[in-house]
């Protein structure tokens, strides 16, 4: 079993990463639709688009135009993501609006000049997840403690990835390394093993709802926002505790 915070390549279609198996947050009107591409672009979120082959690069939604139903987003300048991109008949973005996860698809875009620069153009997609803020209070770790995940994938890697926060619901995590090829929204995975030192640990089956990135280059961190999977009371109990003592040494 080889361990390390990143594996080789999934071979995963975009669409994959944009299948969460709760539907109460998919958008489908164009009005909705159109109401979170205008919020994106007026925020300037950076989005993470990632083609059907699995390249990847940091883009951002620059006009939209609701009666023709399509977006004007930010050029590519590294060619072999740019001709993935537009030879790719599935690309997925995934962001970040007002600390809420953004996920969708889609299809192939056309290049573009836009306000004397190049940009891409595509149409709208057909649905949209705009998941609603945590039902619970979140506490935020401390990098210093070193608090880790351990993810075992089906393929007998296991990924590492820092835990940045906890609630009663979920947890957000955090990693240079492992990006959306190794944790594409919508998965599951069973027994994830959460340690936090000092406090305990535990095991908890979780489904990646959000990915988005922070930074730049080099230099950004993807952030992946995971729910727990039906939790029994004992172990609620614990991770209230856990929230707990947790919010106690943020405020320490």
């Amino acid at each position: 079993m080889n361990q390390h915070d990143a594996s080789g390549p999934a071979d995963n279609g975009a669409e994959s990463d944009i299948e969460p198996a709760d539907d109460r947050y998919r958008l489908t009107h164009n009005s909705q639709i159109g109401t979170v591409l205008r919020d994106l672009s007026w925020q300037k979120c950076m989005l993470s688009v990632r083609t059907r082959t699995g390249h990847q690069f940091v883009t951002s939604v620059l006009h939209v135009d609701p009666v023709d139903r399509t977006f004007v987003f930010d050029w590519c300048n590294a060619e072999p993501e740019r001709m993935s991109l537009m030879t790719s008949d599935e690309n997925a973005f995934s962001g970040l609006l007002r600390g809420v996860p953004v996920n969708f698809v889609v299809g192939q875009p056309a290049a573009m000049r836009y306000e004397e620069g190049p940009a891409f153009v595509v149409e709208f997609p057909e649905k949209l997840y705009h998941f609603q803020r945590r039902r619970h209070f979140r506490a935020r770790t401390l990098v210093t403690r070193g608090y880790r995940c351990e993810i075992h994938m089906s393929d007998k890697t296991v990924l590492g990835l820092d835990i940045a926060d906890l609630s009663l619901s979920g947890v957000g995590l955090r990693s240079k390394t492992v990006s959306a090829e190794h944790l594409p929204v919508g998965t599951t995975v069973g027994k994830c093993r959460l340690d936090f030192r000092e406090l305990g640990k535990l095991e908890l089956d979780l489904q990646v709802v959000g990915h988005w990135l922070v930074g730049h280059d080099d230099s950004a961190i993807h952030h992946f926002g995971c729910a727990f999977i039906h939790p029994d009371g004992r172990m609620e109990n614990f991770l209230q505790r856990l929230v707990f003592a947790l919010e106690l040494a943020h405020r320490g």
